[in-house]
């Protein structure tokens, strides 16, 4: 009764409540659960000033179940629907997506399409009833999925691809029914591969008739338990399968594609993968992006799977000792971990051939490591402050006492390429070991040491990381198991430098930020559509501004000595680097990732943020800063992985 007392209130008063982000259908675009969890909160508050709004409660339903909320929940949301709205279009469909593909759900289903004439309405529900009736009119609502745009070109490629990993005639079990869908488009629609069989164990594990049809015109009679447990290799199995599904048969799994199928010891399933990869599968749209689509596209999100068959293709090419075929392949496995945000996982995998790094465990204080280490995302931190002087002054003496001489080598840092005065400077600011043995590090104005390390190379930097890998998977009292620290990709240094902790991708311009407008309300406003230079843009005034309301410098930046703020600081207050943490911090608690040093990505020659000598304007969350070798405007901020907690 509550939404009908909303209705009353809501209408006498004209609210307005900016209707929140449509929730694209699976087959469309696969989002993170947090977004999903965002939206539906957006969609409650929406409803709560909008009640009578019917699709609302469509989107609010939708994101609900997208956010995987329990069935109490989403059965909550249907009944107060249909306490709004009885007997109406909306209340059966809603009842339908309660009920599930039974025959009771399925009569609300077709009752909502009686209420509702839109022939576009709930189009793919369409085309899966038509699968369930076994009548001639899938190709109907195939080709009518197909003309409405739901299905991104990426999702039909690799759909393509997973087709292609089946013999012929064969039969592929796939799961969730935005996985499949896709396929039928493609066998009804383009005619390609009509001769496998289809099966989706979401539908069947609803309905037996339907089990029984399916594999009745393959004369076949089993249970879904056998299917999964049948040593028959005309059954394959679609890689998005939950792996504990397949637990019975993991053993004896073949990885031929983007399907696997359970074969025996005899079975060459390289010569099988080879040739399914290298001449059936599309594979240019990975590389190339033809259509425009978002990052969320589920054919782009699906493409991670494709790692797991180009990595074993990648072990037949170094067991034949064909360098060239094997660099290619890891070359298409990093950039697809690379857009799929694993690259880190994915290269320790790539690595785990080689001899691990082996250091002497040192003692240091992991406590006040995990201190400085701000949550990202769930998995993925950053150092709160560049990494220092200190920092790496422990570490180049930890080589020097304990022999690693290579790697002591390749820190240090040679001046004689600097003149006389720059020379100077440099020889108190970089390490040596008489600057690291001296009591008080000091220029004028005070120490260097906690200053930000600078003028080291892509490698060394990748050296450090690997060392403090070692280290903290090492220390007994350390927080997590397994981490892996290292330089992040573009797209992480940019999520983490804009201090957004409501982000729901790591695709800059598919984000919202919420600010203070100039009127004092708070707005929420779409990067894709706004330009964001710095991360204080809560109040939205300053997003594109370097300095405040008294025109000091908000960030170490190049700027004419002769300006002074109104607080009598000339300049930003540095003609070089400044102490890391002197400015204030984003809202992840990040400080300088503005300015001070350009940080390293982990593409070497690519640097973000911008520095000391670089202007404004080269120094916002997106700026890319390009360097060679050493560069005294580039530093580094480490970003760590729990690779297991």
């Amino acid at each position: 009764m509550k939404y009908l007392l909303f209705i009353l209130l809501f209408c006498q008063l004209g609210v307005e409540v900016n209707e929140p982000p449509h929730v694209p259908l699976k087959i469309t675009e696969l989002r993170t659960n947090s977004w999903y969890n965002q939206t539906m909160q957006s969609w409650l508050q929406y409803i709560e000033n909008n009640p009578t709004d019917e699709s609302a409660w469509v989107q609010y339903y939708r994101s609900a179940a997208f956010a995987n909320q329990s069935a109490e929940k989403l059965q909550s949301i249907q009944s107060e629907a249909s306490e709004l709205f009885p007997d109406s279009y909306i209340s059966h469909y809603l009842t339908f997506k309660t009920t599930g593909w039974s025959a009771e759900g399925i009569a609300h289903l077709e009752k909502a399409f009686l209420l509702n004439s839109d022939e576009n309405f709930a189009l793919e529900d369409k085309l899966i009833l038509s699968e369930l009736k076994r009548t001639n009119s899938r190709g109907k609502w195939s080709e009518k999925v197909f003309n409405s745009g739901l299905i991104h070109s990426s999702t039909l490629n690799y759909n393509y691809n997973l087709l292609m990993s089946v013999n012929e005639g064969g039969i592929l079990l796939t799961d969730a029914l935005h996985t499949t869908i896709p396929i039928w488009i493609l066998q009804d629609v383009m005619n390609v591969r009509k001769d496998v069989t289809i099966l989706n164990l979401e539908l069947a594990r609803q309905r037996e008739d339907y089990l029984n049809a399916i594999l009745g015109s393959k004369g076949l009679n089993a249970s879904i338990g056998s299917l999964l447990s049948v040593n028959d290799w005309d059954i394959y199995y679609a890689l998005t399968l939950p792996r504990e599904q397949l637990s019975a048969i993991e053993n004896r799994l073949y990885v031929v594609g983007l399907a696997s199928t359970n074969g025996s010891e005899s079975f060459d399933h390289f010569e099988e993968l080879r040739n399914n990869v290298e001449k059936k599968f599309l594979l240019d749209y990975l590389s190339i992006d033809f259509n425009g689509e978002p990052q969320t596209a589920t054919g782009k999100v699906l493409s991670s799977n494709y790692i797991v068959p180009l990595m074993l293709l990648k072990d037949f090419y170094d067991q034949l000792e064909n360098q060239t075929k094997s660099n290619e392949l890891k070359g298409q496995i990093l950039g697809l971990a690379e857009r799929s945000q694993i690259r880190a996982r994915v290269e320790l995998l790539l690595n785990a051939k080689k001899s691990p790094p082996t250091f002497k465990v040192v003692d240091f204080d992991i406590k006040a490591l995990d201190k400085h280490l701000m949550k990202i995302k769930e998995g993925i931190y950053a150092s709160e402050i560049e990494l220092s002087n200190r920092e790496f002054w422990f570490y180049m003496e930890y080589l020097r006492e304990n022999g690693y001489e290579e790697l002591y080598q390749k820190g240090l840092i040679d001046l004689s390429e600097y003149d006389e005065v720059t020379k100077a400077l440099l020889s108190n600011y970089h390490y040596s070991p008489a600057n690291a043995q001296m009591e008080e590090r000091k220029r004028p104005g005070g120490s260097y040491f906690d200053y930000p390390v600078m003028d080291i190379t892509y490698e060394v930097a990748k050296d450090y990381c690997e060392w403090l890998t070692v280290q903290y998977n090492a220390h007994p009292k350390r927080k997590y198991k397994k981490v892996l620290f290292r330089l992040p990709s573009r797209e992480e240094w940019t999520m983490a430098a804009l201090g957004n902790s409501e982000f729901t991708s790591w695709t800059y311009e598919e984000n919202n930020v919420v600010a203070w407008a100039e009127d004092g309300e708070k707005m929420t406003y779409s990067l894709k559509d706004e330009k964001v230079s710095y991360p204080w843009y809560h109040t939205w005034k300053m997003r594109n501004s370097i300095t405040n309301e008294k025109d000091c410098y908000l960030a170490n930046v190049k700027v004419p000595e002769e300006v002074t703020c109104a607080a009598g600081i000339k300049g930003d207050g540095y003609n070089f680097t400044s102490p890391v943490a002197t400015y204030f911090s984003n809202n992840f608690g990040l400080y300088d990732v503005i300015g001070n040093v350009a940080e390293m990505t982990n593409e070497e020659g690519v640097a973000m943020g911008g520095s000391w000598r670089h202007l404004a304007s080269e120094c916002t969350i997106t700026s890319v800063n390009n360097y060679e070798g050493r560069d005294l405007a580039v530093g580094l901020r480490l970003f760590m992985e729990i690779i297991e907690e």
